[in-house]
């Protein structure tokens, strides 16, 4: 995955807190992760949610919690990323809120200081992959392909809550025939049902 990622990006802190959120039942068990990986000191123990952190120590933190924990505990920060970050103001029901994905991705990342997504301009910077949407036109369905180092089940959490925010009942599936990243792809197509 490492070859979707450039240089001097940076997670926002909200997206680190869902990682706490998730697992606020049993804070002690994340925070070893989040002081192994460098991400808070063992003395300050509390992610400062205004902050920038390294993506790619995020992304090893990701991997031990996934190895010790399993990978449904990412599933479950993946559907609590979307309650913590920014996302563009337009969000109004299922189809906006899928199709704006890669928008809200690349507002909750930076590049050297730069969020990688100006919601004034539209610009989008490169470095970090997308999260594409089709939506069909003529039945309540989505195909999102999630092409960024961000391991496929915390992506499945995300689309979930994305897709169940606006439509309680929307169906998320993996589609099996496509690529996935847990046998080496860059990719992880997901079908949305509604």
């Amino acid at each position: 995955m490492d070859q979707l990622i450039e240089p001097g990006i940076e997670v926002n802190g909200e997206a680190v807190g869902a990682v706490v959120d998730a697992f606020k039942q049993y804070p002690s068990v994340v925070q070893k992760y989040l002081i192994k990986y460098g991400l808070v000191g063992a003395k300050q123990g509390e992610i400062d949610r205004s902050a920038w952190y390294r993506l790619d120590s995020w992304l090893s933190a990701y991997q031990a919690i996934a190895k010790d924990i399993g990978l449904n505990s990412l599933y479950t920060i993946g559907k609590k990323i979307p309650e913590n970050i920014a996302l563009p103001p337009h969000i109004s029901d299922i189809r906006s809120s899928l199709g704006s994905m890669d928008a809200g991705y690349h507002l909750n990342h930076r590049k050297n200081g730069v969020l990688m997504f100006d919601m004034a301009t539209g610009m989008m910077l490169e470095g970090i992959g997308h999260y594409s949407c089709t939506l069909s036109s003529n039945e309540n369905k989505a195909v999102l392909v999630c092409e960024n180092p961000y391991p496929c089940e915390l992506d499945r959490g995300i689309v979930t809550s994305f897709a169940t925010r606006f439509e309680p009942m929307a169906r998320v599936t993996h589609d099996n025939g496509a690529p996935c990243r847990k046998k080496g792809a860059t990719s992880c197509t997901y079908m949305v049902s509604w």
